[in-house]
């Protein structure tokens, strides 16, 4: 189910808050950017406030930025008047599910079961992730990091409910298949990721195969779908097979740089 993009009207206490990086969709009312509501509350916004006005956090906002502005408040004794639910950052899920090293490149919350193979996670696109540096058009969400978040999803699914206990954290993911369709643009607005894990067997002790859909949306409405089958080895037998690809490639590359200098046999004509 999808639709065309509406937009977002939010109620006078509620205030969408979004990295600067989103600059552009600021536009829409109810809306603002870390550095507007924090020259806001400079200017004396809020300060006259008769009741509390809640801030929901869209995309581009680190724990730093809320950090930021819950101390512009306190300095104002606003403390109580702008309430920020920063609860889906500080569930961010941790290295060893999403595979990440650093935190800003994790895109998902801890996974929560929603059902007895359908799990969720609340989207969270920091505006220092790798994939923010180059690239940004207009005021969606790039592709791309839709694709990621569905690739955290589900290693962190696997990882945190499916694989033993000793293998967390010491699998290595192989992907067999992923296929995309976006069905909507996905603006730096809430949204949440959806796994549902349609199989999952383990034909050898070294390895678990697992195929998966997952879905991201937002107001309810999916902006894309993907279909995954992958497969989580044990970290050891994939080197093993990794290093073997490794040297193969290697040879077969070397093969062809020596063919191509070789001389051209020349064709001598006699008369």
């Amino acid at each position: 189910m999808h639709e065309t993009t509406r937009r977002t009207e939010a109620e006078p206490d509620t205030l969408f808050l979004v990295g600067d990086v989103f600059a552009e969709f600021v536009r829409y009312e109810g809306v603002m950017t870390v550095s507007q509501l924090t020259r806001q509350i400079r200017k004396g916004a809020f300060a006259g406030a008769t009741g509390a006005t809640s801030v929901t956090l869209g995309q581009g906002v680190s724990q730093f930025d809320v950090q930021f502005v819950r101390d512009t408040l306190a300095r104002r004794g606003l403390t109580d008047v702008v309430v920020i639910d920063d609860q889906a950052l500080r569930d961010r899920a941790g290295r060893e599910i999403a595979h990440k090293h650093r935190p800003e490149n994790v895109l998902i919350s801890l996974p929560r079961r929603t059902g007895p193979a359908s799990f969720e996670s609340d989207l969270l696109v920091d505006s220092g992730n790798e994939m923010m540096s180059d690239h940004l058009t207009g005021q969606h969400v790039q592709g791309m990091l839709v694709m990621e978040a569905g690739r955290q999803m589900f290693i962190a699914v696997a990882e945190q409910h499916y694989l033993q206990s000793e293998a967390v954290g010491d699998s290595y993911f192989v992907i067999d298949t992923f296929a995309t369709r976006y069905r909507n643009f996905l603006f730096p607005l809430p949204a949440t990721v959806r796994c549902k894990v349609l199989s999952h067997r383990s034909p050898h002790r070294t390895r678990t195969t697992f195929s998966c859909e997952l879905a991201v949306l937002q107001g309810g409405y999916e902006t894309a779908v993907m279909e995954v089958r992958f497969t989580a080895f044990d970290t050891q037998v994939s080197h093993a097979k990794e290093t073997r690809a490794a040297e193969r490639s290697l040879k077969d590359a070397a093969a062809i740089l020596a063919a191509a200098k070789e001389p051209e046999s020349t064709e001598v004509r006699t008369a």
